[in-house]
């Protein structure tokens, strides 16, 4: 149940942190309209010692929200930057009125808090419920002055993106005018926490180690599962961008330390985690659960429905109809082990009838006594003997949710896109009329430069033509609904005019070839979020022969 890290060498990675000689970038680089006009009061001294800022680990607000009320709508808010930079979840699944799913972004009291206590933006750091999100909040700040919170989607895995909170977190940096940032995700560990380690690397001085070993502290457990290697492996990546490189004082003055000590015992996963973050378990791995408690001699608790434990069991079980678990019984080591046998799993089958009762099938449930073979606690005392009449449940099957992102968000459904990726179908049978999108083959905006002839798109896309002589098709041009329709047209053809050149240079015969521009109609996804209108300017394929 416990994730152990070497607490010296923890320590000694945090405690011999230095920064780098590096300058600051132009000026140039800030977007002077987007300073948040408030005032020099509110410096990073100000929310150090508002928030009691201890290290990197101090939460401002905890896993239920609760902590700091004037934040309520956050949760597991940390700071990554004194003043600067914060991290954290939005406290939806726990919040105490209003619940609702916890795949979503801030409730309106967070994004409201977070005006109030002067933040200039809040970034989200996923795109599945994105919509809702309320672009700007108006609000009487901290400081009796007024506040225009901004509050945006970026995706974190996007390197664009990630460019662009790094510049957001360097401007609030650079200008006491403008107010922090609050990036969050869900829960507040692990997209947030992959940004912060980020951040850490860019404006601290951290190495890939320290920033890796930073990221896995701060999950709070939940990152024992194989499929985090990846995020490790793009922290590891990232080269601190020279732009927006600070000095070695401005970086000790708003970069918090780590720890003294960490307590690695006090980091595990509970049973909470199976319902908001399954894809963190291993397989395999097993979770007490801690409010089953039993009285020495007995097989049954009371007021099982209430508990909250067997709540969120049950509540994992009927999420994720395909998990199967085993219901493990154990006991103390009074006794003869025999009966502690029969005991143990008089325990476990308690546990598996309460669920059954509920609806959970038995195809979901196994159940499996112990005896006193496997002490959770020690047995020397009456606090650990008691702890020790436990039940554990072990994850035998669960989803698939890869390894490719930190999350899964398959269940987000694109309303807008019609079309096909080539990159799935272009070797299928493709029918007259049908639209093929180029995913891969994305465009800056205002601009009509491909700028990578070897994409992959592109190429599948050529190889398709050459292979089949007698296709015919349209090159459809688009952009997202940014600017005058005009321009969009212009420019929507010209990108599809760059594409038709490309096909016709490397052999495609142009008679077989037209291209026009749609400007910003159909487009395939939200124009409101930044990741939509990236996806919005794009080149379709349209078959008009065969």
């Amino acid at each position: 149940m416990k994730i152990y890290f070497p607490v010296l060498f923890i320590i000694f990675l945090f405690t011999n942190n230095s920064f780098g000689q590096i300058a600051y970038g132009s000026e140039s680089s800030v977007d002077s309209t987007k300073v948040n006009k408030l005032t020099d009061s509110l410096s990073p001294n100000f929310y150090k010692t508002r928030y009691n800022e201890t290290d990197l680990l101090h939460k401002i607000t905890d896993n239920y929200g609760n902590k700091f009320e004037d934040l309520y709508g956050t949760r597991n808010m940390r700071p990554i930057l004194h003043g600067v930079a914060y991290r954290g979840g939005g406290n939806n699944y726990y919040h105490k009125f209003n619940k609702r799913k916890n795949q979503n972004p801030l409730p309106d009291d967070g994004v409201l808090n977070l005006c109030q206590e002067g933040f200039s933006k809040s970034v989200y750091l996923y795109q599945k419920n994105a919509d809702s999100i309320i672009d700007i909040t108006g609000c009487n700040c901290v400081n009796g002055k007024s506040n225009d919170l901004s509050y945006v989607q970026l995706d974190y895995f996007d390197p664009n993106h990630i460019r662009e909170m790094v510049k957001m977190t360097y401007e609030s940096i650079k200008y006491d005018s403008i107010g922090p940032v609050y990036l969050h995700c869900w829960n507040g560990w692990h997209a947030s926490g992959y940004i912060s380690a980020i951040l850490l690397k860019q404006f601290c001085g951290y190495t890939d180690l320290q920033a890796t070993s930073y990221w896995d502290i701060a999950t709070d457990g939940a990152n024992l599962s194989p499929r985090y290697r990846s995020i490790r492996s793009q922290i590891n990546d990232f080269e601190p961008i020279e732009e927006f490189k600070i000095t070695d004082e401005l970086g000790n003055s708003i970069c918090p330390p780590m720890p003294t000590v960490i307590d690695s015992s006090k980091i595990h996963l509970e049973i909470e985690h199976l319902v908001i973050v399954p894809e963190a378990i291993p397989l395999n791995y097993s979770l007490i659960l801690y409010e089953v408690k039993f009285g020495p001699g007995k097989t049954a608790i009371g007021n099982a429905s209430q508990n909250k434990d067997l709540n969120y069991l049950l509540e994992a079980l009927e999420k994720y109809p395909d998990m199967k678990v085993e219901i493990g019984g154990h006991t103390d080591r009074s006794g003869s082990e025999a009966k502690n046998k029969i005991l143990s799993s008089k325990r476990a089958k308690f546990v598996y009838d309460h669920l059954i009762s509920k609806g959970i099938t038995t195809e979901q449930l196994t159940y499996k006594g112990y005896g006193s073979s496997y002490p959770a606690f020690s047995n020397k005392y009456k606090s650990g003997r008691a702890n020790n009449r436990r039940i554990e449940v072990k994850i035998l099957k669960k989803r698939d949710f890869g390894s490719s992102s930190l999350v899964d968000e398959s269940a987000y459904e694109e309303d807008f896109k019609t079309t096909k990726d080539f990159n799935v179908h272009y070797h299928n049978n493709l029918e007259i009329g049908e639209r093929i999108v180029l995913d891969r083959l994305n465009f800056e905006p205002n601009s009509t430069l491909i700028s990578d002839s070897l994409n992959e798109d592109l190429l599948q896309m050529l190889r398709f033509l050459n292979t089949n002589a007698t296709v015919e098709a349209e090159i459809g041009g688009y952009t997202d609904n940014s600017g005058i329709k005009e321009k969009n047209d212009s420019l929507s053809e010209e990108r599809a005019k760059a594409v038709y050149s490309y096909l016709v240079v490397n052999g495609v015969n142009s008679s077989r070839l037209s291209y026009k521009g749609y400007g910003d109609k159909n487009p395939i996804a939200p124009n409101r979020q930044r990741w939509g209108r990236d996806k919005n300017r794009r080149i379709e394929i349209k078959i008009l022969s065969k």
